[in-house]
């Protein structure tokens, strides 16, 4: 099943804001606006707290070190992930969980490239079929979605409340990974709150079903 759909938050961010509005209003002469970049030479990164690698990534090659950063500390190795051999999203190793929406469940953090104009190189992987689903309590994985049970976690999942209306507060905190045939998968913080979930990124509440599935099984 191709997630189109999945473009929609995909383009909503820690700020609300969409990738085109980050466009217009940051730049690398702004990096203090940022809450976590990163440069390597003479490129520069934003982290991408919505996209990760994946259990089934290949092996991953360091190119450059971190020079200066806001969060991640100078010297920290980067990697190459493969099929992006431009180095235009990049993955850093670190147990820092300085995402604020999910739980670095990988090890890495995942950055793209910003460029002088405003552009960022966000991976276009939204078109992939994805065919399991992980849901991690924690770092400790829950669950595990398969077959049938993906599309039916889906039909669910993206059926989001208004947002800013779910206020889980300090909620038990789940990370659920989307992951399909590519390197990187997509993803998302869901809080739980007297037994009903939302999404960290939106506030919106999911549909009161949707609690079967965070259930160790």
């Amino acid at each position: 099943m191709k997630l189109l759909y999945i473009l929609l938050m995909v383009a909503t961010l820690t700020t609300g804001c969409s990738q085109s509005n980050l466009k217009s209003i940051f730049g690398p002469n702004s990096e203090s606006d940022y809450p976590d970049y990163i440069q390597v030479g003479d490129k520069f990164y934003i982290q991408a707290w919505e996209l990760a690698l994946v259990n089934n990534t290949p092996e991953i090659i360091e190119f450059g070190k971190v020079e200066r950063a806001s969060v991640i500390s100078k010297g920290t190795p980067v990697y190459e992930i493969p099929g992006y051999p431009e180095q235009d999203v990049v993955a850093v190793k670190t147990d820092s969980n300085n995402t604020g929406l999910v739980t670095n469940i990988s090890g890495y953090l995942i950055y793209v490239q910003q460029e002088e104009n405003g552009e960022s190189h966000y991976s276009e992987i939204a078109g992939q079929q994805f065919t399991q689903i992980q849901i991690f309590k924690g770092r400790d994985l829950l669950r595990e979605l398969k077959g049938e049970d993906v599309d039916a976690f889906l039909r669910l999942f993206n059926q989001q409340g208004p947002h800013n209306e779910f206020q889980a507060g300090d909620g038990t905190i789940y990370t659920i990974v989307l992951i399909g045939d590519q390197p990187l998968g997509y993803n998302y913080g869901l809080r739980e709150k007297d037994g009903r979930f939302g999404l960290s990124h939106i506030e919106s509440k999911l549909p009161d079903e949707i609690a079967d599935y965070f259930t160790s099984k």
